[in-house]
């Protein structure tokens, strides 16, 4: 993919990890695609490992003894939801959980593991996103926790907030898991600058042909469509405190908002809210 770098990426000096991969990425004509085996090696390595370790703590954190109904949003392949079930100190208190995810594989993922980890506990799997799932809510659904972790950043802004919204009459609290992201203007060389470090340093977090196959297969694709100014938006992140001010514009009552894990993309934080 041809693109225009920016006086800010030209100094290659400071991300030598970036520059090659991109050369390589350049001359072989890599398109922009996630590829599964690449993902998979991803977010099992690198950074991940303790990130999602901390996330799973933090999550088992608010499963208490009156916790027996749990709502995953966008629960992936449950990498986060199941280690945070295994460690809760209530572990049988649980009487039904119900997992919302957009990605069949990925789903179907989850339903695998929670019938050989959790074979006796109710299950309800739903193969849509945030925005179908809230529309077809009734009176009598409720749940004692919902939680999202790095989900909600992948759903359009309008149907996220129309979401949560209409999920407030339905939950008794809410936990989200997103990355506090530096406040920088799309385009510009101060964003620039800061993608190519961040990736600088995801690059390095993995090492041999694992990193080959993240980089190219992953991490590069994802770059290049963030400096491609006519690629369609994929993720809609905000700093920290913008999720605040939205939740509790939503009528959400927000508890805790704090920094949980070091990343390489951005601090984790989680946001704690009560119905």
């Amino acid at each position: 993919m041809a693109i225009e770098m920016s006086p800010a990426l030209k100094k290659a000096a400071a991300f030598p990890l970036l520059t090659d991969a991109l050369h390589r990425t350049q001359s072989e004509g890599t398109q922009i695609y996630t590829s599964p085996a690449a993902f998979e090696a991803f977010i099992r390595g690198g950074g991940n490992v303790p990130l999602y370790e901390r996330v799973s703590a933090e999550l088992a954190s608010h499963y208490t003894s009156s916790t027996r109904s749990l709502l995953d949003i966008g629960c992936g392949d449950g990498h986060a939801l199941f280690p945070a079930l295994a460690a809760t100190a209530h572990p049988h208190t649980l009487e039904r959980l119900t997992l919302v995810e957009p990605a069949s594989a990925l789903l179907a993922s989850a339903v695998a593991r929670a019938q050989a980890e959790q074979p006796t506990l109710p299950l309800q799997a739903l193969n849509e996103g945030l925005g179908a799932f809230a529309a077809k809510l009734q009176p009598d659904d409720h749940w004692d926790l919902a939680q999202a972790t790095f989900a909600l950043q992948a759903i359009p802004e309008p149907e996220r907030w129309a979401g949560l919204a209409r999920l407030r009459a339905h939950v008794k609290r809410l936990v989200i898991v997103e990355f506090d992201i530096p406040d920088l203007e799309r385009g510009s060389d101060d964003y620039i600058a800061s993608l190519a470090q961040r990736y600088e340093r995801a690059l390095g977090e993995y090492e041999g042909a694992t990193r080959d196959l993240v980089a190219q297969g992953f991490l590069i694709p994802m770059f290049l469509g963030q400096l491609d100014a006519q690629t369609a938006a994929t993720n809609w992140e905000h700093p920290m405190p913008v999720w605040r001010e939205k939740l509790e514009s939503l009528g959400w009552r927000v508890t805790r908002l704090a920094h949980i894990s070091d990343y390489f993309w951005a601090p984790a934080f989680v946001l704690v809210a009560e119905a």
